[in-house]
């Protein structure tokens, strides 16, 4: 039988925000807008024999999330740590008074905590000096696990490992500068640089370190135990490595990716409108995604089972007279139309996120089911508004007269980095 320690996979987990973007590799970070963070819930499936998908009961308030290979581990809106399920070598017991935490990683049998002054902690198993967090090491941007192996970001663009250099790991490419991003599977480690290339390096017994040929644009990396993921900015996902169990066989057709993840031999990927797809092993459910799980704001694979965080911001859909897509709405340019939505009660105004909502031109299918606004209000300019009574938010939104003859998609991202959108053809 497979032990936990045979099993051992590799966790990358990241908080930071770069200028193309927000990069979201597996667990998902904040943007550092205005805003306090989002929370959430925590939602767990999949393998369970070591309490891994036990959410301690009551758990709220969480912003962010990860999965070890046989732990999971939670950060909450007050800057502490929760973590639960294998204890083996006391990776779940977080330091006493640790606070100030602002991300946090989870390797194999070891966790780690970024703290918001930019100084690292770590804990559990430590055989290769996993978690001998350098002691000059400052200013950190972002943190990642490996199996064996721990690695930091710094606000300069390098890159730091310590721990097991077993296959090489440990080895920054000479010169490697520039990154925003950085991932850590079993035994090899990733880098995302501010142009959009991936750089890789460790051990690559299955191609995990092979960055495709010709591959740019990417957002976000992320890294299973023996492969290699990458978002691009079009929202598709890009996979290299171990593909034995099909982890890498991306779905045909997916789209508007956030966020993505690699677990032993299972995927995970978050979409931008809040749902979750899963591919590849499944023998413990880990890729059975629950039926009609929404809301979604972060995912996060391990061993063998999947956590998802789910946000407190609880849409209920678009209120006449706005239909969501795929019907098109139809109305006169340059009017203002109330666009109506519930949120699950009153979340404050800080709702959306910095740059929110657009309107970005596009092509209508001529096909589709139409449906004429006939509620519009005079306004000068776009607003937002909560009315308690009817627990609803409303966007007033001042469309522009030189939309007419266009099609128009109206994106609201929410500050859980969640998007809604609804069609428009103006005449």
């Amino acid at each position: 039988m497979e032990t936990a320690h045979q099993s051992t996979m590799a966790r990358l987990r990241v908080l930071v925000s770069i200028g193309m973007g927000l990069v979201m590799p597996s667990m998902g970070m904040t943007s550092g807008a205005a805003h306090a963070a989002v929370t959430g819930t925590v939602v767990a499936w999949g393998k369970k024999s070591e309490g891994q998908t036990s959410v301690p009961a009551g758990l709220r308030g969480i912003t962010a999330l990860v999965a070890g290979s046989w732990h999971t581990v939670a950060l909450k809106s007050d800057g502490t740590v929760v973590a639960w399920g294998s204890n083996i070598y006391g990776q779940t017991n977080v330091p006493l008074q640790l606070s100030g935490v602002m991300a946090i990683a989870a390797g194999g049998y070891h966790t780690v905590a970024l703290r918001s002054d930019g100084t690292v902690v770590a804990w559990g198993y430590n055989f290769h000096g996993e978690t001998n967090v350098p002691a000059t090491l400052r200013s950190v941007r972002a943190i990642a696990a490996g199996d064996n192996h721990t690695v930091a970001l710094n606000a300069n663009g390098t890159v730091e490992v310590w721990g097991s250099n077993r296959y090489g790991q440990r080895n920054v490419p000479v010169g490697l500068s520039g990154v925003v991003a950085i991932a850590a599977g079993a035994v090899h480690t990733v880098a995302l640089k501010s142009d959009g290339t991936v750089v890789a390096w460790g051990y690559n017994g299955l191609g995990q370190t092979e960055v495709p040929a010709g591959l740019t644009g990417v957002r976000a990396i992320a890294a299973g135990w023996s492969y290699t993921l990458a978002i691009k900015s079009d929202g598709t996902v890009v996979g290299w490595g171990d593909n034995l169990k099909g982890q890498t066989d991306v779905p045909a057709g997916l789209r508007g990716v956030r966020a993505v993840d690699g677990g032993q031999s299972h995927t995970v990927a978050l979409k931008r409108d809040g749902t979750v797809v899963a591919w590849g092993l499944d023998n413990a459910g880990q890729a059975s995604v629950p039926q009609g799980l929404r809301d979604i704001m972060a995912v996060s694979a391990g061993a063998y089972h999947t956590v998802a965080l789910r946000s407190s911001y609880r849409f209920g859909g678009f209120v006449a007279p706005v239909n969501a897509a795929p019907i098109i709405n139809t109305l006169k340019a340059g009017v203002a139309v109330p666009v109506t939505f519930g949120l699950g009660g009153n979340q404050g105004l800080d709702i959306l996120a910095r740059g929110y909502p657009t309107a970005s031109r596009v092509v209508c299918n001529p096909d589709a089911r139409t449906d004429e606004i006939e509620q519009t209000v005079a306004a000068d300019h776009s607003s937002l508004s909560y009315d308690a009574p009817t627990n609803a938010y409303t966007y007033v939104w001042k469309t522009d007269p030189a939309w007419a003859g266009q099609c128009r998609r109206l994106t609201l991202r929410f500050a859980d980095g969640i998007e809604r959108s609804a069609l428009f053809r103006f005449r």
